[in-house]
């Protein structure tokens, strides 16, 4: 099994890693860290395929399943958009990006529960400017955010990626169009409500205030609303913010080199789109990577508005497939059909005569094999099975009450 550049690097750094900053590591990361160290590995169990017709055997391994990993983290993308379909009305989109200055962001860092601010705010920003638009009607829009805590260079630097509908529902009025956004209006409102949860995210008072005197001076220093993209369909939207869901911090593509002790790896600066390259040595590329990795259970992906679990209003509306539809995108999207479209390779194929192979057993490092276990069991069962039997047929010809007992004439 060929292994990615970034599996590699943990292979050979992390143990080296964690003797030096053991005590400093989130349990949460090494948890994460060990999945993508366990993937694919047949070690720790597989799946077996047999081909019938010239008993060639093939073990796949189990993935990790973790968004950490460069290759599982795509198929969660994957997934999350075909979940995202069935949410989503068919109408325009927009993509907007919510950003903190410099000052804030040490603050998330020290206690990333904090970061369900970011969303929460920037949802308000969005909602409250909407209603403001009519009062009596209060538009309600459909909006889907995604914390993002790294920049293209890996720094920590939080922010939120937002798809909001163009448009919203009204008290009277089904559905309303609203192609103009004020991103002028969003940012002042972003600015204010995030600085209003800035004694909660200090903690203490007196440095919140001046900190907060700071900021308001420097004006909108920091706190930034880009107005990305323009979506004209669900479908895509769904595809386009899937791009910023659930991806690790650095893709295996901008690993240029790894020499075994440093890494170079490339990204494009925003403020010119400069390429620039950049060499690390292991423990630091490291450092910078696993400070993305978030607090388990920690929801990275929020809803508000009609988006919102708590929402009724979003079934008055088309959505964009229908559930068959969504059915059949699940069924062809399991993982053969992913590597058959993606290396037109066919992983049930007999590697020796060409032939399906089929399932044949599911083994696990810890428990073995779920073949013989099944077998043992319904043995076992089976041997009990005729015991009770042997039992229940003394029992009704009178020759055991529970134990053996002599009958009377």
């Amino acid at each position: 099994m060929k292994k990615g550049k970034m599996n590699r690097i943990l292979e050979d750094h992390w143990h080296s890693f964690v003797k030096l900053y053991g005590k400093k590591i989130r349990p949460n990361v090494k948890a994460e860290v060990d999945k993508v160290l366990r993937c694919k590995d047949t070690k720790y169990g597989y799946i077996e395929l047999k081909c019938k017709k010239c008993n060639e055997i093939k073990k796949i391994g189990f993935t990790c399943k973790s968004r950490f990993c460069t290759s599982c983290g795509k198929v969660y993308v994957d997934n999350w958009i075909d979940s995202m379909l069935l949410k989503l009305i068919n109408v325009r989109h927009r993509h907007i990006v919510f950003t903190i200055p410099e000052e804030l962001r040490i603050y998330f860092g020290k206690n990333r529960n904090k970061l369900k601010i970011l969303p929460q705010c920037a949802a308000k920003a969005v909602t409250t400017w909407m209603r403001d638009l009519n009062k009596s009607e209060e538009f309600t829009p459909g909006i889907v955010t995604v914390i993002h805590t790294f920049g293209r260079d890996l720094k920590w630097n939080p922010h939120v990626h937002m798809m909001v509908t163009e448009g919203g529902t009204g008290n009277n009025t089904e559905w309303r169009h609203i192609r103009h956004i004020s991103y002028l209006s969003l940012r002042k409102r972003w600015q204010k409500l995030l600085l209003d949860h800035l004694e909660e995210l200090v903690g203490k008072k007196s440095e919140a205030k001046k900190l907060k005197n700071k900021l308001y001076k420097d004006k909108d220093k920091g706190f930034y609303v880009h107005a990305k993209t323009q979506i004209k369909s669900a479908k895509i939207a769904a595809k386009y913010i899937g791009r910023y869901v659930g991806r690790p911090a650095i893709a295996e593509s901008r690993i240029i080199k790894y020499d075994g002790r440093n890494i170079t790896f490339k990204y494009t600066r925003h403020e010119d789109n400069k390429t620039i390259i950049e060499t690390l040595n292991a423990h630091e590329f490291i450092k910078k990577v696993i400070i993305h990795i978030p607090e388990k259970h920690f929801k990275m992906i929020r809803y508000f508005g009609i988006y919102s679990r708590r929402s009724k209003k979003k079934d008055n509306f088309i959505k964009m497939l229908d559930d068959k539809i969504i059915k059949l995108r699940k069924a062809i999207s399991k993982w053969e059909y992913r590597i058959l479209a993606s290396f037109g390779i066919n992983p049930c194929k007999c590697p020796r005569c060409g032939e399906l192979m089929k399932f044949n057993d599911i083994v696990y490092g810890d428990n073995g094999s779920m073949r013989e276990y099944f077998k043992k069991k319904i043995i076992s069962e089976g041997k009990e099975n005729l015991e009770k039997t042997i039992e229940l047929y003394a029992i009704t010809k009178g020759l055991i009450y529970g134990r053996i007992n002599p009958t009377t004439t």
